[in-house]
């Protein structure tokens, strides 16, 4: 027994999808060449495709029951008879909405629905259910409307099983009350069948009412484990026969029967063409089932009335018909067919001729490989149920296959081809060729899982996909509806560090995260250390969910066990522990960050010393102008330091230009996000002073002897304009000069150790005509000289505000900006008493804050 049987329940209405895009391009998972526009809508495969701030949520919008059909055969779609017609089906009322997921950027052929719940009437009176929905991946996915493109043109199918968790039933409904009796014992813990065409999807942004809406109608019905001859009643597909459409090899619209006592049910739901996406069906002349004969003409058994008004909705595609004996017999042994009389005159779908068909159950896996090369394969099963004429078909083999070819069409789909290495290497993805079919017609085929390594680079692990069919093995591309293929990603192996900190281990993952799922970043910047500190139970709570919650995260279930249980280390640790530098490599790495991060001041403040007026606060332009230009030289100065100790500094790749507005890179300051803006007090008071701060008790000093200069509301401290100094907050962590302090240890500790060679002169840059010193990097002493230059300009030391140059450091000369005073020496201390600084907001050009091309007045629009 399945959805078609009776007691079945018809419902219909409209579902959202609301998937992210931005991960439909397996080319985005790169983070080194990942730039912010593919976070904005595009056009096509452009930018981030149609939907790039979406949740992965999936819902059910305005369902009813249609029409029920009981026990006998008779159905009822009218409420006063039975109270359950009318009453609405739902998603979950009182937790988050269930999500649609990928299995991979690089097959999106099976995405499941994760999390889901499907309720009756919840909160009414009188009956309702509860229930989970098994988690299941969409099939038979065709292009089934004549007009439209994209995504709207498509149709597909869910067919899983409900879990009952809450059952009310005051006997009021006969129909739920003839449901109930197909139990075997209470209905809390019994299963209910499922099974759910959707159609007309709409992908047009500019459609805001409609937008991600889409078409549904479904079926529920029973489920009973001995009324197969399987051992058990198949979850994702009807165990009987599939009709075939004769147009093409290529076409997944099927039809599906299945015979019960006497009664022929057959499920047209996902068969037909529409005329428009989720509108009326295309008119193909009257259409009937029938049987096929080898010889003599075809047996009608009955018409299907397809274009009746609203058989759509109340039927979801499902006619029943009362085979006489002879038609029994018959249909027992001969193809079944659906004719055409009219335009279309002729057979539209057909059985195979000796009914034969092949179905896996299971068919999309995740998978952990061993840990250890030593460690046995991992082992994952799926069962095979061959059928002919709808009766088990024993002693058949059926012939498997890795079959690439689905696979390097999504790695093809964006404007830059993703990885094209996949099903591969084979010898981490083995199973026999072949398996026979027992006497109930089930084979199981038994595939061994080693650790395929990093094939595919910047996308973890590997995806692999098989086809399969009874007698001989399927040819290459011969087979692509997503549920006919066996589907599987398997993690790359990770062996996880003994203490994770950010910087090596939790940013690279959480980065990719935050760059393919934006709608994250208002919640928390994944990429951001201070958001993820400042979220870190919430993130323990939702890493610690099973992988069914729909809280799970990642929401797409493509991380491995062992990196997801490395992340929850992480964040259950006290310290949250930001960078250990104990390796050459680990050093390398946070000079690289330390050159990004100079880099990274450089636009804004250039922004506010472009904005000046010519002629206009002259003062104020030289001192932004003498900052910038030792940005460039602490830049410059990191990457001596990274030449000299063997690496080399990366510049020219799309991760080096950071976005504005965003943090600092390596989540330094990481409570400030920078803008680019035109110059005005605020800016250098609450963007530039807060990039320079330092950390040292001078600042401590000031900000009790000046708090008009620091009265800024503090994050997370409620303090407001005006409040007295004692309540200002002193932050001593994870600045710009705690970075530099620890690239400083750690060039000390791996001398020491003997870790580090220092040489490599002839690729450093010595040329320098600005203040300060460019240092050539030859050992230890210079090294740290160079880092001392840097910090002394940016922060100054602890007992002076000049560096070695008698120049105000970089922090000081914005606060003389803001105080609208020369900082002066007055007996032991310094106060901003000194001349006057003028400063005129309108000799600033009202210039667009954080510009970019896209959103220019002058930039060329896309046609949407």
């Amino acid at each position: 027994m399945s959805y078609l049987n009776t007691p079945r329940l018809q419902f219909a209405g409209q579902f959202q999808a609301d998937p992210s895009t931005v991960n439909n391009d397996p080319e985005h998972f790169n983070t080194q060449t990942f730039q912010t526009n593919f976070q904005e809508f595009g056009n096509g495969p452009n930018n981030g495709w149609w939907n790039p701030k979406g949740t992965g949520a999936w819902r059910l919008v305005g369902c009813t029951v249609q029409r029920v059909y009981y026990k006998d055969g008779s159905w009822c779609d009218d409420p006063t008879l039975d109270p359950i017609i009318g009453m609405s089906i739902t998603g979950a009322d009182r937790r988050v909405e269930g999500k649609i997921v990928d299995l991979d950027s690089e097959n999106q052929s099976v995405s499941q629905l994760w999390g889901f719940q499907v309720l009756l009437n919840p909160g009414g009176p009188g009956i309702s259910f509860q229930s989970d929905f098994e988690v299941a991946a969409f099939g038979d996915l065709w292009g089934r409307c004549l007009t439209g493109g994209g995504d709207e043109r498509y149709a597909a199918i869910y067919q899983s099983q409900l879990h009952i968790k809450k059952w009310v039933d005051d006997k009021s409904s006969r129909y739920l009350t003839e449901l109930a009796s197909t139990f075997s014992g209470d209905a809390v813990g019994s299963s209910l069948s499922i099974k759910f065409n959707i159609d007309g999807f709409m992908m047009d942004v500019n459609q805001p009412a409609s937008f991600t809406i889409g078409r549904i109608s479904g079926a529920i019905g029973p489920v009973a484990a001995t009324s197969t001859p399987f051992p058990a009643e198949p979850k994702h597909f009807v165990y009987g026969r599939t009709l075939t459409p004769t147009s093409g090899p290529m076409a997944y619209n099927y039809a599906y029967a299945q015979i019960v006592g006497n009664n022929l049910f057959l499920d047209m739901g996902n068969s037909l063409t529409t005329l428009t996406p989720g509108g009326p069906f295309q008119d193909q002349g009257r259409l009937h089932l029938a049987i096929a004969p080898a010889t003599g003409d075809p047996q009608v058994i009955g018409e299907i009335r397809y274009l009746d008004c609203d058989w759509y909705n109340k039927t979801a595609g499902i006619c029943c018909f009362t085979l006489t004996n002879d038609q029994l017999y018959s249909a027992q042994r001969n193809p079944l067919v659906i004719l055409s009389v009219g335009p279309f005159a002729g057979p539209l779908f057909a059985e195979a001729p000796d009914g034969s068909n092949v179905r896996a159950d299971e068919y999309v896996f995740r998978v952990d490989p061993p840990a250890k090369d030593s460690d046995p394969a991992t082992q994952i099963s799926t069962t095979f149920y061959a059928t002919s004429f709808g009766s088990p078909l024993p002693n058949v083999k059926v012939y498997a296959i890795l079959d690439p070819t689905i696979l390097i069409g999504y790695a093809y789909q964006g404007p830059i081809p993703g990885p094209t290495t996949v099903n591969v290497p084979a010898d981490a993805f083995t199973f026999p060729a072949n398996v026979t079919t027992a006497a109930d017609g089930s084979a199981t085929l038994q595939i061994s899982v080693k650790n395929p390594g990093n094939p595919r680079g910047y996308i973890d692990g590997q995806v692999y996909a098989i086809s399969y069919q009874i007698g001989s093995a399927p040819a290459i591309g011969a087979i692509q509806n997503g549920n006919q293929l066996i589907s599987a990603l398997v993690f790359s192996r990770y062996t996880p560090p003994t203490k994770p900190n950010w910087l090596m281990d939790v940013q690279p993952i959480f980065q990719q995260y935050a760059d393919l799922y934006p709608v994250m970043k208002p919640i928390v910047d994944l990429g951001n250390y201070a958001s993820v500190r400042q979220k870190r139970y919430i993130l323990q709570n939702v890493f610690q969910s099973d992988i069914t919650d729909p809280n799970y995260m990642p929401v797409t279930r493509d991380l491995s066990t062992a990196k997801r249980n490395m992340l929850l280390t992480w964040l259950q640790d006290d310290e949250l522990t930001y960078m250990d530098l104990d390796s050459v490599d680990d050093l390398k790495k946070a000079l690289q960050i330390a050159i990004e991060l100079e880099h990274s001041t450089i636009p804004p403040y250039l922004s506010a010393l472009y904005s000046i007026k010519q002629g206009a606060n002259q003062e104020v332009a030289a001192l932004i102008n003498s900052v910038v230009m030792e940005e460039m030289l602490h830049m410059a100065q990191a990457c001596n330091i990274l030449i000299a100790i063997g690496g080399t500094p990366t510049l020219n790749n799309a991760d080096f230009i950071p976005a504005y507005p965003g943090p600092l890179p390596g989540g330094l300051r990481a409570d400030l996000t920078v803008n680019l803006r035109r110059c005005s007090i605020e800016q250098v008071r609450d963007c530039f002073m807060s990039i320079e701060e330092p950390e040292d008790p001078l600042k401590v000093k000031l900000k009790l002897l000046f708090p008009q200069l620091f009265n800024k509301p503090q994050p997370n401290t409620g303090v407001q304009k005006g409040v007295g100094p004692q309540q200002l907050p002193i932050e001593t962590v994870y600045t710009i000069g705690w970075f530099y302090d620890e690239i400083k240890d750690a060039l000390k500790q791996l001398s020491r150790d003997g870790k580090l060679i220092f040489g490599n002169t002839a690729d450093q840059i010595t040329e320098w005509h600005g203040t300060g010193i460019l240092h050539l990097v030859t050992d230890l002493d210079s090294a740290l000289a160079g880092i001392d230059e840097i910090k002394e300009q940016g922060e100054g030391n602890n007992q002076d505000p000049y560096d070695a140059d008698a120049e105000l450091a970089h922090y000081y000369k914005f606060a003389e900006i803001v105080a609208g005073k020369r900082l002066v020496q007055v007996g032991e201390t310094y106060l901003y008493a000194g001349a006057t600084i003028p400063f005129d907001p309108a000799g600033v050009w009202p210039t667009t804050d954080n510009p970019r091309l896209v959103t220019s007045p002058m930039a060329p629009k896309p046609n949407c």
